[in-house]
């Protein structure tokens, strides 16, 4: 069951020479996909950094890929898990090509890890955005 699903459609300028949609992509889609969450529930990432002062830098991105994404094929990237540890985030994505049918184009990990804005060292998940994220579909380590 996926606890967020983005949907968009992969664009010409995202192929490569080979005609398929360029591996670095997939990372973007997902991180489409995270801010989307965030936009649709908490008023966005912003609201978060802003609010608390933080950043949230990726510190791990992988990505696996299954089946290629062609231009103006319709896509949907799943949240498929996100786990929090005292200061980071771990969301799992899988990425499923709509236009043919429905084969599992990628399965892609992003650790973001939520540090003082101002010094930049790690700090502990507020309390508020746990909260948010366990209400939302996320678990602890």
């Amino acid at each position: 069951m996926a606890i967020h699903i983005y949907r968009s459609i992969a664009y010409w300028s995202e192929s490569d020479a080979a005609g398929i949609v360029h591996f670095t992509n997939f990372f973007r889609y997902c991180e489409r996909a995270e801010e989307d969450f965030w936009l649709s529930r908490y008023g966005g990432l912003d609201e978060a950094r802003n609010r608390f002062n933080i950043l949230f830098p990726r510190v791990r991105a992988e990505c696996n890929f299954h089946y290629p994404i062609y231009p103006y094929d319709r896509f949907r990237v799943e949240i498929t898990e996100v786990l929090i540890g005292n200061s980071s985030i771990t969301y799992k994505f899988s990425i499923y090509n709509e236009s043919r049918d429905d084969k599992l184009s990628g399965e892609c990990i992003l650790t973001v890890v939520c540090v003082d804005r101002l010094s930049m060292k790690s700090i502990s998940i507020p309390m508020e955005i746990r909260d948010f994220l366990i209400s939302n579909g996320a678990r602890e380590r």
